[in-house]
């Protein structure tokens, strides 16, 4: 384990001396003074997104296959302080340069003094050595000087523009692949009047028993003098989790199981039809501060497992995916993801190859109080009711299909796809046992 490594040496009782700019890139610097942050930061897919096997193999066949033309358009995000020291260009070079040159790690964040942009980092790190933080009265460290900045407080809007503006992507060809960013500026959560911002819900610190708060005040580094401040948890939990051995990942695997399992809401009702039954499903994002899925939602897959049976078992079934094998038309069910084609209207997994986008995904929240649930209606004239009907939901990171494809060219180890996790959003599970002509909702479980 790379940072864990050299951890040992690093518990120390007190803060050092000034930092030099080259020690203030490495986060092994940052233990000394804050080693529960970084070993936070350890966890996530943040210090993971240079080592990550799956970007890793499609960085490298998007360089083979445009010729190198890809360049640091992969890197600027998964190595943007390897690219803004010139240690890193292409990602090719990743095993040679030095650890703090990988991944997004705790100077790229907290140099971060402009952002000039919306999309593919935009951002400009200060050239002074000044760490930018939350608190408007920043108490003075041996270590480092230290200002506030709206970037850092998680109050601001300009917190989320710097979340976003790495996790907005758009491809040379004008194409909005990715589109996290501009789906939060649609929601309710952007309002002035009720602005949420990326780090209340993905740096809210996890308390007793697994509650998850807002406000934590303690000491958030470790010498004598500091003051009680709220402490933002640094593991960022979302929809990817390490598939490789990695600093405590079943921990983080657990954390975002229960960060999506409410993520949303979900109705069936059962009403009578002639030689059958009429199944409708509604699916409403009810918590995720954007689109649902999101991200490199053109690589997530979540789907819908529908199941009615009657007193002979079950007879009819939608989007039941077997273990080991890929969402794709998830026979004939719910399948949320973006489909990325070529410009022949052709399927494509490598966004190289990307010149179209078909969203199909749960739009945020836009009002409070208003439901904008999606609506599906499933008929069946087998001349069988059922007496009970089930919803499961699931979603996997990256589609079995998406790594097949990058394991077929050689650049993708077989082992990841069994490494790969099935989340359950357990709080959307539903059953469905009354009367035809009756409804049920997650919202009464």
């Amino acid at each position: 384990m790379r940072w864990v490594l050299v951890l040992g040496a690093l518990l120390l009782a007190a803060c050092p001396g000034r930092l030099t700019r080259e020690e203030l890139y490495d986060p092994a610097s940052c233990g000394e003074c804050h080693q529960e942050h970084l070993d936070q930061w350890q966890a996530s897919m943040h210090a993971y997104a240079a080592e990550d096997p799956v970007f890793l193999a499609m960085n490298a066949r998007g360089q083979e296959e445009t010729n190198g033309e890809l360049g640091s358009f992969c890197v600027q995000c998964h190595a943007p302080i390897g690219v803004a020291l010139g240690l890193v260009e292409d990602g090719l070079e990743l095993d040679d340069v030095p650890d703090y040159a990988k991944g997004v790690n705790c100077a790229f964040c907290h140099l971060a003094a402009h952002v000039e942009g919306d999309s593919n980092n935009p951002i400009e790190l200060d050239t002074a050595n000044v760490l930018k933080g939350p608190f408007d009265d920043p108490t003075s460290s041996p270590a480092h000087r230290a200002e506030y900045s709206p970037h850092l407080d998680r109050s601001q809007r300009e917190s989320s523009q710097l979340c976003g503006s790495c996790h907005d992507i758009v491809l040379d060809n004008g194409v909005h692949l990715e589109q996290t960013f501009a789906e939060w500026g649609e929601t309710v959560f952007a309002d002035d009047v009720t602005l949420t911002n990326c780090g209340n819900c993905h740096m809210l610190t996890v308390g007793p028993e697994g509650a998850r708060q807002n406000r934590s005040p303690r000491a958030v580094a470790d010498y004598d003098g500091v003051p009680a401040r709220d402490f933002h948890d640094h593991r960022m939990p979302g929809i990817d989790v390490a598939v490789t051995p990695w600093f405590a990942e079943d921990d983080m695997l657990g954390l975002v199981q229960d960060f999506l399992k409410s993520s949303v809401r979900s109705q069936i009702c059962v009403n009578p039809l002639a030689g059958g039954f009429q199944l409708v499903v509604g699916l409403e994002n009810v918590s995720a501060g954007h689109s649902f899925p999101s991200g490199s939602s053109q690589d997530r897959r979540v789907w819908v497992q529908l199941q009615a049976e009657d007193a002979q078992g079950v007879f009819w079934e939608r989007g039941v995916v077997a273990d080991g094998t890929p969402a794709v038309d998830v026979d004939q069910g719910i399948l949320l993801r973006d489909r990325t084609m070529n410009a022949a209207g052709e399927d494509v997994h490598m966004f190289w190859e990307v010149e179209q986008v078909e969203r199909d995904v749960l739009a945020g929240i836009r009002q409070f109080g208003i439901e904008e649930t999606r609506v599906w209606s499933f008929e069946d004239v087998q001349g069988r009711q059922p007496e009970r009907v089930t919803l499961r939901i699931f979603e996997r990171p990256i589609g079995l299909d998406v790594l097949d494809d990058l394991i077929g060219t050689g650049h993708l180890d077989p082992a990841i796809r069994d490494a790969m996790p099935t989340h359950e959003l357990t709080n959307a599970a539903l059953t469905w046992q009354g009367a035809l002509g009756s409804c049920v909702s997650s919202d009464a479980q």
